[in-house]
């Protein structure tokens, strides 16, 4: 007797567990429920992903209907603004929320926004909880990408546009260099997507030290830039000013050459030159040579001077002629030039031993021109600075 009455008090247990059709779980939802973040802020033009997942009553889910999910901002019973709910497939399982806004307003976009869920004939649920949304000016600005370039050899330059969201209407254009051609690409994972501009051509020396500009342009004319200026790697190329030049018992040879990275020069032949001299700019490496005339007989009237950088070499024979000797006939800057910079070194020289031996730091300018006075015969060269403007 005892056993039967055990058994008919289980069987009652278990049969007030069914609600409907369903087994009861302690898991299952009790009441409605939602997990968002309460604050959003984006810029205008872009875009704003607000990621939300929620929970309703058992006995919603035991009515088997649909679940409209609506995002609503102002009066819930006469709203202002309806945006729908988006699934971005990250909910892991739960039931999602998320609802995404594009081409950012001030003040048109601003707000509280509420989910409202809609089911059934007339059931409707509205959450208490709200998400702020603030829109500030734009102020985020493309993002460009630059690879290691060298003339002559392809490459592709990217323009990244700014926010998460792909938008068809957006303008992005390149300035700057006239590209062989330009792709639009977009690339991401779910929940954010990358917008790119792609500039496809082959550098040229010329291009080293130009300005690229990414300009990419929203809606109502509002539009964001980024610049970067490209380094081109080429091989030396030596100016046709290089010359040699008879003064007194000397003849100066001023070689000068461009290139990236800057290049070194080096002079052949070599044997009898007494001293040479190393100067920097920004865009040129300039060598001066110094040599007796009575030496320079024995060279055959011609120097060569070698520009050589990890891109590439180029040669120059400059050739000397006799008549030059005693025409003079250069030009009158050339010949001010040199004359102007082999005094700088000159002064240089004589002011690096004095400060060395009155013990005070070297001069520091930020617009320098570096220059090395060198003599054939030693293995350690000293390096002095010198201002452009002095030069």
């Amino acid at each position: 007797m005892l056993q039967t009455l055990l058994f008919i008090s289980t069987v009652i247990q278990i049969t007030d567990c069914f609600i409907g059709p369903y087994l009861f779980r302690p898991d299952q939802p009790l009441d409605f429920s939602i997990s968002v973040n309460d604050n959003y802020t984006g810029e205008a033009s872009l875009c704003i992903r607000v990621f939300c997942s929620f929970t309703v009553p058992q006995r919603v889910l035991d009515s088997e209907e649909p679940i409209r999910r609506t995002w609503i901002k102002g009066d819930p019973q006469n709203p202002t603004v309806e945006v729908p709910s988006v699934d971005f497939g990250v909910s892991y399982g739960k039931a999602e929320c998320n609802f995404l806004l594009k081409n950012l307003v001030q003040g048109q976009n601003d707000g509280d926004y509420r989910l409202k869920l809609e089911w059934g004939h007339g059931n409707v649920h509205i959450f208490n909880k709200t998400v702020r949304i603030i829109v500030k000016e734009l102020t985020e600005k493309p993002t460009i990408e630059v690879p290691l370039l060298t003339a002559g050899e392809k490459a592709e330059i990217s323009c990244r546009a700014p926010g998460t969201c792909l938008n068809p209407k957006m303008g992005m254009f390149w300035e700057g260099i006239e590209p062989e051609r330009t792709e639009r690409k977009a690339f991401g994972v779910i929940g954010r997507e990358d917008d790119f501009l792609l500039l496809i051509f082959h550098p040229k020396p010329e291009h080293h030290n130009i300005n690229l500009t990414c300009r990419v342009i929203f809606q109502e004319n509002m539009q964001t830039e980024a610049t970067v200026t490209l380094e081109v790697r080429h091989a030396p190329k030596i100016s046709n000013s290089s010359r040699c030049v008879v003064w007194g018992d000397e003849l100066i040879c001023v070689c000068v050459s461009g290139g990236f990275p800057l290049p070194d020069i080096y002079w052949s032949p070599l044997d009898d030159v007494t001293e040479y001299y190393i100067a920097f700019s920004n865009e040129n490496t300039f060598s001066i040579i110094s040599i007796s005339t009575a030496s320079f007989r024995n060279l055959n009237m011609t120097i060569v001077c070698i520009s050589m950088n990890p891109i590439g070499l180029e040669t120059m024979e400059i050739q000397v002629d006799e008549k030059l000797k005693a025409s003079w006939k250069l030009p009158t800057s050339w010949i001010f030039f040199s004359i102007s910079l082999v005094l700088n070194i000159s002064l240089a020289s004589c002011l690096i031993v004095t400060l060395r031996r009155k013990g005070k730091p070297k001069p520091q300018d930020d617009n320098r021109v570096y220059i090395s006075p060198m003599k054939s015969d030693e293995s350690v060269y000293e390096t002095i600075q010198m201002s452009s403007e002095s030069s």
